[in-house]
């Protein structure tokens, strides 16, 4: 795990993939691992439920909803303004598309 050097009256922080020293993201607070993991709650059934055939599918359909790079398309890189964008282009799909999945949408 990584921390913010002002560790710990700074609480943003990031974990690594498993057995490396690489980060899954970019360090965030509290707060944006709130909107973070809202964000991941609304994107990830749309390729676990089979919506789109896979999670690098999802993410390329996102990417070209968001208008932004593929390789800065990442809910763990995002900030919470684009956590938010991600939220509602996850939402319009679902609403005009008609498509049901299991999404909690209560952020704790």
């Amino acid at each position: 795990m990584y921390l913010c050097d002002a560790y710990p009256s700074c609480d943003a922080r990031v974990g690594c993939h498993p057995r490396t020293i690489i980060a899954l993201g970019t360090l965030a607070n509290k707060e944006l691992r709130r909107w973070r993991s809202l964000a991941h709650r609304k994107f990830d059934p749309l390729w676990q439920s089979g919506v789109f055939s896979s999670r690098q599918g999802a993410y390329k359909w996102l990417s070209k909803a968001m208008r932004l790079p593929l390789e800065k398309t990442h809910v763990a890189m995002f900030d919470i303004r684009q956590c938010q964008r991600a939220i509602a282009c996850v939402e319009d799909l679902t609403r005009s598309q008609r498509v049901r999945t299991k999404i909690t949408t209560h952020c704790y």
